[in-house]
């Protein structure tokens, strides 16, 4: 824990049970957007996670969580246990203030510093981190491996807007709310930002953010009613294919 408050975190509030059910309190970066955070108990860190939400509304998800929100059920419980087992159970943050560019680009501290703290710290309730590379970084013969695939016919919204939704057979191969999510697509070098929200469906699937860039990229490679094979390499990394040119 004093390594992420060395680096600039400060605990943002706790989480507590009202009436035997889970809760927290907020001091501050409630309303603050890009954010990484992490749980941690007697100075252990047990989660570290980010967020494009508000830090309240992304802890929300943890209190409430969905009836197919698996890491939000998996840590509601976490905390709930050690809750009730009389411990106490801290909310850190790191809010992206905007400052940090490469040359005229901003870089998303959170998104930046997830993974590496992740790998260092190797927080308990985050399992064993999975490093992804794109293909151009692959050692010679390897290739990332696809933990999961599915296809996606692109109605006229997914066309016009650049999203799509996950089949539900397929949700639970995807992360969280709110989770940043990088979509490789055919044999472009870098991948798009986009991000997951589990919100606008009723039976809370997944649906893929990838805005104008994806947009571009469907009209430019697949025909409206076309289909497309989406690989999904991680929680967070994904590979999208034309089919058929």
């Amino acid at each position: 824990m004093n390594r992420l408050l060395e680096i600039g975190f400060q605990t943002a509030g706790h989480w507590h049970l009202v009436d035997g059910e889970l809760s927290y309190e907020l001091r501050r970066h409630g309303s603050q957007k890009n954010v990484l955070y992490a749980f941690a108990t007697d100075g252990q860190v047990k989660y570290v996670g980010k967020t494009v939400q508000t830090l309240a509304k992304r802890l929300y998800g943890y209190k409430n969580p969905g009836p197919t929100q698996s890491t939000n059920i998996k840590n509601h419980a976490h905390i709930k246990k050690l809750l009730d087992s009389g411990a106490a159970v801290d909310i850190l943050a790191l809010p992206d203030n905007g400052l940090l560019h490469y040359g005229p680009f901003h870089v998303n501290l959170a998104a930046g510093l997830e993974d590496s703290i992740i790998s260092v710290l190797q927080p308990e309730w985050n399992g064993k981190p999975k490093m992804v590379l794109p293909a151009e970084d692959q050692p010679p013969g390897d290739q990332p491996v696809v933990v999961d695939s599915f296809m996606v016919v692109l109605h006229e919204t997914y066309f016009n807007k650049g999203f799509f939704n996950v089949p539900v057979a397929h949700e639970q191969s995807f992360g969280t709310d709110g989770q940043q999510v990088d979509i490789f697509c055919g044999s472009m070098p870098r991948p798009i930002t986009g991000s997951i929200n589990r919100r606008c469906n009723a039976n809370n699937t997944p649906r893929i953010m990838g805005g104008v860039g994806l947009r571009d990229w469907f009209q430019s490679n697949v025909a409206l009613m076309g289909t497309v094979t989406v690989s999904v390499l991680s929680p967070s990394t994904i590979q999208i294919n034309a089919n058929g040119g």
